[in-house]
């Protein structure tokens, strides 16, 4: 609990990385947000169709719409699958700049003014280059055992539904189903609790090996499985019980008019950020933990002292190097 309580002091002495990093977020989303608006306001020729989903969702418009003017509508989604991907490379290049922000807080925490260290948009875009490429390979073998993975529990689950498809009813042949998805799940969020530690290993030991990083921190999390996976747990659920209560709020919510969308836009920029302090929140507690870990012992470089040369020995030194 105090790297908990410390991570979240470190995370709110950090609040003008969580809005830049907001900010970035949000630059991102616009790049399809714009685009869709000026779309949608371009094809909709003024209806007033529209204003009925306001009070709910209605299938008939959505469906006359994307018949009319689908073929525009795709083009602009086409940008989403490229978004995915800058925000998931953008997410892997901060990371290593995040780990220095807490670094930098670590080294001062013990001094009166460490906790007020000033932010350096500098240095944080230094740690973000220079560890990007670790975190990228990183992140390969992260993917990498969450697909084997999910087609060993695939084909597990392939193999005992067919078993038990003739025997069973419907509804046990569903409970089987949602076992197995259980067991995936389990695994996945274990095999990405086990990278983020491994990020951690690569910034602390400064070292380039992700197989080596991601095994070691196997056996962490392993080893401190409640201390670990437990606090990574806790932290999926806070994140998902915030967007929870966007929809609680949503659904309570009577949208009639531009004032109540934009209360709802507030609420969820608001719940967005608050996602992005989150995940640096975690980092930090993760960080703690580790840290508080013994480093391990690497052994002294060798070094070589050349002798002093005296007057009874003026061979001495070329001696020694012969």
């Amino acid at each position: 609990m105090k790297h908990c309580t410390l991570a979240w002091r470190q995370t709110l002495a950090s609040l003008p990385m969580v809005g830049l990093i907001y900010g970035l977020t949000l630059g991102l989303a616009l790049l399809v947000a714009l685009p869709m608006y000026g779309t949608l306001t371009t094809e909709d020729q003024n209806s007033l169709a529209f204003l009925k989903l306001l009070t709910g969702f209605d299938y008939t418009i959505v469906s006359d719409f994307m018949n009319r003017s689908g073929a525009a509508v795709k083009a602009v989604f086409g940008m989403v699958r490229w978004l995915n991907l800058t925000y998931l490379f953008l997410s892997i290049f901060l990371t290593g700049g995040i780990l220095l922000r807490f670094a930098q807080l670590s080294s001062l925490q013990s001094r009166p003014a460490g906790m007020g260290s000033q932010f350096r948009a500098g240095l944080f875009w230094d740690g973000c280059s220079q560890y990007v490429g670790r975190m990228l390979r990183l992140f390969g073998v992260t993917l990498l055992f969450v697909l084997v993975t999910a087609v060993i529990w695939l084909i597990i689950g392939i193999l005992v539904g067919s078993a038990v498809s003739n025997s069973e009813t419907e509804r046990e042949t569903i409970g089987v189903s949602l076992v197995f998805f259980a067991l995936f799940a389990f695994t996945t969020t274990l095999l990405l609790c086990i990278g983020d530690f491994a990020k951690l290993i690569l910034f602390r030991d400064d070292a380039h090996g992700a197989f080596r990083a991601f095994g070691q921190a196997g056996r962490l999390v392993l080893r401190n499985l409640l201390r670990t996976y437990g606090l990574y747990l806790v932290f999926i659920l806070i994140g998902t019980g915030c967007f929870a209560l966007y929809f609680v709020l949503e659904s309570l919510l009577t949208v009639d008019g531009w004032l109540m969308i934009a209360v709802l836009f507030v609420v969820q920029q608001v719940l967005i950020a608050s996602r992005v302090a989150l995940k640096i929140w975690w980092l930090g507690t993760a960080y703690g933990i580790v840290q508080s870990l013994p480093q391990p012992v690497r052994p002294a470089p060798a070094t070589f002292t050349l002798p002093t040369r005296t007057d009874e020995d003026p061979d001495g030194m070329q001696a020694a190097l012969s």
